[in-house]
């Protein structure tokens, strides 16, 4: 694993979105498709913020978005919306005592873009907002809500909820269990759609399958 697939432990957020991503987009001479999607992370708490992505062929273009969402000029909706507390993202990066390893082996940084033609493919097929709790130990909690398409991308709350434990989590990462048998099993709790969980269960499934 070289330098660019991790950020230095401890980064800034801002510095991460700003000035690592882009630095590392370059230096591992990446090429996004012509229909890469806008990514648009949003984190609250301590050092949160928000900032849009989207790769241009061989450039990375980040811009800030002020609190509220808004611009002097209209700005194009992302296709994929993340919210996160800021120390739930950190602690994807430079992990935490009472959660599994939340990064599978052999994903970068990057990958938080969505570059490859065939995830591009997967996300176009789910329209929609899910939240994702992860119970670790100590009763620590991690969360990451997800918004897909237009409907996704519009709607004031998610429209469904995924919880696992950490077990399951790290299991799922290893491929020791298919997403959609801890589903049937009964190690994934979902509240609400139960079709759009399927969705993102299917997009999850075939993106650890290429590790």
């Amino acid at each position: 694993m070289n330098s660019w697939d991790r950020p230095p432990a401890g980064i800034d957020i801002a510095e991460f979105f700003q000035t690592w991503l882009p630095s590392a987009f370059r230096a591992t001479d990446r090429h996004a498709p012509a229909d890469a999607p806008i990514v648009r992370a949003t984190l609250s708490g301590e050092g949160g913020g928000a900032w849009d992505m989207q790769a241009d062929d061989d450039e990375l273009v980040v811009e800030p978005v002020p609190r509220g969402g808004t611009r002097g000029a209209p700005q194009k909706p992302p296709g994929l919306w993340l919210r996160q507390p800021a120390a739930d993202f950190r602690a994807a990066f430079d992990g935490s005592p009472d959660l599994p390893p939340l990064l599978p082996p052999g994903w970068s940084a990057l990958d938080l873009l969505f570059l490859d033609p065939r995830d591009i493919e997967l996300m176009r097929q789910v329209d929609g907002r899910v939240l994702v709790e992860l119970a670790g130990k100590r009763a620590r909690r991690w969360s990451l809500d997800v918004a897909f398409g237009k409907t996704g991308v519009a709607a004031g709350r998610p429209r469904t909820t995924v919880r696992l434990d950490g077990a399951t989590y790290e299991g799922l990462q290893a491929g020791k269990i298919p997403p959609v048998q801890a589903l049937l099993d009964g190690r994934l709790s979902i509240e609400g759609d139960r079709g759009l969980a399927m969705q993102l269960l299917l997009l999850l499934g075939s993106r650890l399958g290429r590790r």
